[in-house]
């Protein structure tokens, strides 16, 4: 009998054991990444395994990544159409301006002049909140990142304290068969590993929403203990 060799990527602290009964199911699933601009989410799916490719124009995926600031060229109508037909949508920061187009009524902005320092955040999202616990510090290191007033759906986390206090850090909004998850928060080097683990997080989410499975299920398809991220987060 051939023993697994558990392997700990302690860059991130994701702990990784066989993959789970949820694994067939995932795997049809086409991921793709727009190019990296001010931030890398390609680096996170990377470091859970998950297999994506290079966005090239085309919108025949399950869920499409926008990284913030990135140089490729996304059409607001296309991804409009995208969302609606049952796609899943990942925006981070400065891809605010492209949301506001495909999605004017989903999301309200306040522009980008969100200051850099620490924001406490509240774990609004049940199956996050069982991993994270009830807050989360986030260093925003640079300035001028997009604020989010409100959305016309789910928020997952909400800031809790100083000058945006009560408006969220993270969204999630169903919009016709498919689902879009805004994020002023993204995967920059200086990221301290609860952040990248938060990502990490996020991730799992969208998958969980597509696969129409739980947080806990797509984390033992892509064999992520989420005990040991749980316990990352409580130190």
């Amino acid at each position: 009998m051939t023993r697994w060799s558990r392997q700990t990527f302690t860059a991130l602290g994701v702990t990784q054991y066989p993959p789970g009964p949820y694994l067939d199911r995932l795997s049809h699933r086409k991921v793709y990444v727009t190019a990296p601009g001010n931030d890398n989410i390609g680096q996170i799916l990377a470091s859970m395994n998950v297999s994506h490719e290079p966005f090239n124009g085309e919108y025949d995926c399950t869920i499409l990544f926008v990284n913030c600031g990135t140089p490729d060229r996304v059409d607001p109508a296309a991804l409009a159409e995208f969302v609606r037909s049952g796609g899943c949508l990942y925006a981070s920061d400065h891809a605010d301006a492209l949301v506001a187009q495909a999605f004017p009524d989903l999301f309200s902005f306040g522009g980008r002049v969100g200051q850099a320092g620490w924001v406490t955040a509240a774990v609004v999202d049940p199956e996050l909140e069982q991993i994270i616990g009830p807050t989360i510090t986030i260093n925003f290191d640079m300035g001028s990142w997009t604020i989010l007033r409100r959305s016309r759906g789910e928020t997952l986390l909400r800031a809790v304290d100083g000058p945006y206090a009560d408006q969220p850090i993270m969204a999630h909004v169903e919009y016709e068969l498919g689902s879009v998850f805004y994020t002023c928060f993204h995967n920059r080097a200086q990221a301290s590993e609860q952040e990248k683990r938060l990502l990490q997080l996020l991730v799992l989410k969208q998958i969980s929403v597509t696969s129409r499975t739980t947080v806990e299920q797509v984390g033992r398809s892509l064999g992520i203990s989420l005990v040991a991220m749980r316990q990352d987060f409580q130190r």
